[in-house]
């Protein structure tokens, strides 16, 4: 430890002098807030190149803004939540964009469906009926499920929780894979 630098530093003590135009005080506030921003954003996006990114853009905002805000609480607290308010903006971002490449992935795939057995759909028939004859509730399970029904809808037409719906499904599923292969019953 040198001897220039004190024990502990304030944040808001940096801000301050970085605000009145002291270089050296911006330098080592955004140094602070950089080591700081990574540890913080790693917690919190596992993935490191995600998470330098969040708060590379965090940074940028606060070097943009710090000097024209006057901020009445506390710069280390502003501060945070401009980050904070990245994380969520980047973690919102990531889930919307996952639900839309998850659509486009069901449309490519319907649309490049070619049913390379004609009689697959009177096997499929057969096997849904089946499948209903052992256990009414997995067909009415997939039924469901392959119209394209939220979860949350089929959850409640069928009573169950949402834990127990993929129970259900993952069930009608493995009962359907079998009938489709062996040509067999829905209960083997």
């Amino acid at each position: 430890m040198s001897l220039e630098q004190p024990a502990s530093f304030d944040l808001n003590d940096l801000y301050r002098a970085a605000r009145s135009g002291d270089r050296e005080a911006e330098n080592r506030l955004m140094g602070h807030l950089t080591v700081s921003f990574r540890l913080f954003a790693q917690h919190r996006i596992w993935n490191v190149e995600d998470a330098e990114e969040v708060v590379q853009e965090a940074l940028v905002t606060i070097l943009s803004k710090y000097k024209g805000l006057e901020i009445e609480t506390s710069f280390a607290g502003w501060s945070y939540r401009v980050l904070q308010n990245k994380i969520l903006d980047f973690v919102k971002k990531k889930s919307a964009r996952r639900r839309l490449d998850e659509a486009n992935a069901i449309s490519l795939a319907e649309d490049a469906y070619v049913c390379p057995d004609p009689r697959l759909k009177v096997r499929l028939i057969e096997c849904f009926r089946k499948i209903n004859q052992t256990n009414s509730r997995h067909a009415r399970v997939l039924n469901l499920h392959y119209q394209g029904y939220p979860v949350t809808e089929v959850c409640r037409r069928l009573g169950v929780t949402e834990n127990n719906l993929y129970v259900l499904l993952s069930r009608a599923r493995r009962a359907l894979e079998l009938c489709l292969k062996k040509g067999g019953t829905a209960d083997e």
